[in-house]
């Protein structure tokens, strides 16, 4: 987070960059070294250096290769280098052994994006849910890739979902009168859709009480 941090905070890339580079020089054992080159990948990553950002990652990796957090920064400079072939088989891999893990759906989900492999995206944004479903970051990309693959039920019903978790309960109804618009006969989605409305009521009334 530190490092992330200067990177983030740096006006010019260049100067992460000397920072993180004078870290590696001074550094007295191998746990600095690692977080040096950590901090220098990010750095030249955000300098538009992806072939020196990505060496640097791998030299951190190098030292310490089970690093669930080094290896999804590696994914991370793959697809700022928009070398998404080589993302999506980190993605996948990664996921595979780290199931329901948030930065690498997320991650995961941009690459299959840009790919316009939407329904994939769409699964493993929903496999997410599961885990996180107050989390409103995670519906508000779903009904983005259910978009892009003309899920317009799904679409309203994660933008509901978004909607009710950020306290926007007027436009979560709205949305949920869209998707009821669209189920037809499946009565069983339409009750559970009915429920949703009558959720935003209970909370839009329970503010009332205290205004």
């Amino acid at each position: 987070m530190r490092n992330r941090t200067i990177v983030h905070f740096s006006e010019i890339p260049r100067q992460a960059v000397t920072i993180f580079q004078k870290e590696l020089t001074d550094s007295s054992d191998e746990r600095e070294k690692l977080e040096a080159h950590y901090g220098l990948a990010l750095a030249y990553s955000r300098d538009n250096k992806h072939s020196q950002a990505l060496n640097s990652m791998r030299q951190a990796l190098e030292m310490d290769s089970e690093n669930l957090m080094l290896q999804i920064g590696l994914l991370e400079l793959h697809i700022e280098a928009e070398n998404y072939f080589e993302a999506e088989a980190l993605a996948s891999s990664l996921l595979s052994t780290n199931p329901y893990n948030y930065p690498i759906s997320m991650l995961y989900n941009r690459v299959l994006m840009n790919k316009g492999d939407y329904k994939l995206g769409e699964k493993i944004l929903k496999d997410l849910t599961l885990k996180r479903p107050k989390d409103p970051q995670v519906w508000y990309w779903l009904a983005e890739v259910q978009g892009l693959d003309k899920n317009l039920i799904g679409l309203h019903l994660s933008r509901a979902e978004y909607f009710f978790l950020t306290g926007s309960y007027e436009t979560s109804i709205k949305h949920l009168r869209m998707a009821l618009d669209l189920t037809g006969n499946n009565f069983q989605l339409t009750e559970a859709i009915h429920n949703k409305i009558e959720r935003s009521h209970k909370s839009i009334e329970a503010l009332k009480s205290f205004s």
